[in-house]
């Protein structure tokens, strides 16, 4: 449903969101942690940092942290930094005119799904049970 980079960025971020505030977590950390490729975490950390959901610190004691509460970034906002759509949005099943008048069958589904995105923050995915792999993990 999501490309990789998303599913990865949102994993990540989850990640950094249920660290305690302060704390800098490295790009090797999140990737063992997660089970991301740490060369593909590394682009898609940077993604996030241009788009300033995430703070990046260099050196030795450096990482990454969130770059605002949890509570206040929504998933719609990682979809948008790390999904690639070039420009005006498509329809998903192709139709060339596709909008509230005209929808396709999946106009609704679509609209559902991107209102649930914006209403969804990073801190209400860090509270939810996670996969018993990834709690493993984790600690």
């Amino acid at each position: 449903m999501f490309s990789r980079p998303t599913q990865y960025a949102v994993r990540a971020m989850t990640y950094l969101a249920s660290q305690p505030p302060g704390k800098l977590s490295g790009a090797q950390e999140v990737a063992t942690a997660e089970k991301i490729p740490a060369a593909f975490l590394w682009k898609i950390l940077h993604r996030l940092a241009q788009k300033k959901l995430i703070r990046s610190f260099k050196g030795v004691r450096g990482g990454y942290e969130l770059a605002r509460p949890a509570r206040r970034i929504t998933l719609a906002q990682v979809t948008r930094a790390t999904e690639h759509r070039g420009g005006k949005r498509q329809c998903l099943l192709g139709f060339p005119k596709c909008d509230g008048s005209r929808p396709c069958p999946l106009h609704e589904v679509e609209t559902k799904l991107r209102s649930a995105l914006q209403r969804t923050t990073l801190a209400d995915v860090a509270k939810a049970p996670r996969p018993a792999a990834s709690r493993k993990l984790a600690r």
